[in-house]
């Protein structure tokens, strides 16, 4: 049996559908809840809940019953002004019936697969609606969680945004990701496979454009959108969360690498533009390409104009600290190139020292020959 596991859509109907096409073979679909608010799509994602899902495989989130009953869903303080716009909106484009059903599922279900014990919540078995309890707390509190529902062979959560899969004594403890909200600086859409016992993570692209265009139908405040807009580009980051260095030291803590954080950082400054190289057709890598050799060219020309080329003019001064920041912004856009070509951090440098090995032969050689096949290995 293969079932698909996702969670907090968050009326991320794009999102919703990549995740659906990328798994057309699922024998079940378990949804661990929120299916509004956040989004610009709410009802469609609640019409396809009525039309797919029974309950008892659709777990009620903490959003859910707030649009269901009218209630406050006790988001985190950052994300409260977000959640309160947005809950507005998706009372108003949803039905009676709609709300109705929201307001009439269940926090938390027990069920076999065959004869393996599961348990799903939206948040954690002992608050089942709205607790946070990432995977890195102590292990007491786990296991107390755990204790509590007498060890399943799976506990299924959600709510946290953050796709893990942790095991706990007898317990795995899964945690899909969201759907329509990624929070751990990846804005794929998140989703697992439960298939025979055996649990994977996986990830869907999907235009994320397409769902920052229908916040246009919405009329919310165009501060909001534009907030959204960057939570969905950026897999969770608020504006306001972090100046730049400090999001390459927190990359850079988790992957300490310099030329990843700075291929990091450069996806991130690209998406504040809608500029996503990782979800590009292949007519849109050549346009960009094109678009980042014509802004290298300008570049190349302000670095020429830090240096005293008027032989003519002896006024002129090499200007060293502008040259330098010439030579970051031409950084910039090689990243962007190479990401634009997907090339990872890896493949740049394998290919760099591949091409440096060419070099030192063409030099050896006098480079009296010009052989059309000594690059073509990189």
């Amino acid at each position: 049996m293969k079932m698909l596991l996702i969670s907090d859509i968050h009326g991320n109907w794009p999102a919703l559908k990549a995740v659906l096409a990328a798994e057309p073979d699922a024998d079940q679909i378990l949804c661990l809840g929120d299916l509004v608010n956040y989004g610009p799509q709410p009802a469609e994602c609640v019409a396809w809940a009525i039309r797919t899902l029974t309950p008892e495989w659709l777990i009620q989130g903490n959003h859910d019953r707030a649009v269901g009953l009218g209630e406050d869903p006790r988001s985190s303080t950052p994300y409260r002004a977000l959640a309160a716009a947005t809950q507005e909106f998706s009372a108003r484009v949803t039905s009676a019936e709609m709300k109705q059903f929201l307001a009439g599922l269940q926090p938390l279900q027990r069920f076999k697969l065959n004869e393996i014990l599961c348990v799903a919540c939206h948040a954690v078995p002992s608050d089942p609606l709205y607790a946070y309890l990432p995977e890195n707390v102590s292990v007491p509190l786990w296991e107390s969680e755990l204790n509590g529902i007498n060890y399943p062979d799976f506990l299924f959560i959600g709510h946290t945004h953050k796709p893990t899969k942790t095991r706990f004594r007898r317990t795995l403890v899964i945690n899909p990701g969201s759907v329509g909200q990624p929070k751990d600086s990846d804005p794929r859409a998140a989703y697992a496979i439960w298939e025979d016992g055996e649990v994977t993570l996986r990830r869907a692209t999907y235009d994320i454009e397409e769902t920052i265009r229908a916040y246009q139908n919405t009329h919310l405040n165009p501060q909001i959108i534009n907030t959204l807009a960057e939570v969905l580009r950026t897999g969770g980051h608020l504006p306001t969360d972090l100046n730049p260095y400090e999001q390459f030291n927190t990359y850079f803590q988790k992957h300490p690498d310099k030329l990843a954080g700075l291929f990091h950082l450069q996806k991130l400054l690209n998406r504040r533009i809608g500029v996503d190289t990782d979800n590009m057709t292949e007519h849109q890598r050549q346009q960009w390409l094109l678009n980042y050799c014509r802004a290298m060219d300008q570049e190349l020309s302000e670095l020429v104009d830090c240096v005293p080329w008027k032989w003519w003019a002896s006024y002129q001064k090499f200007d060293r600290q502008n040259a330098r920041v010439e030579i970051v912004d031409l950084l910039h856009f090689l990243i962007s190139m190479a990401q634009v070509m997907e090339m990872t951090p890896d493949e740049l440098f394998e290919a760099y020292t591949k091409k440096h090995i060419v070099n030192i032969a063409r030099q050896d050689s006098g480079y009296t020959v010009k052989d059309e096949n000594d690059n073509k290995h990189i």
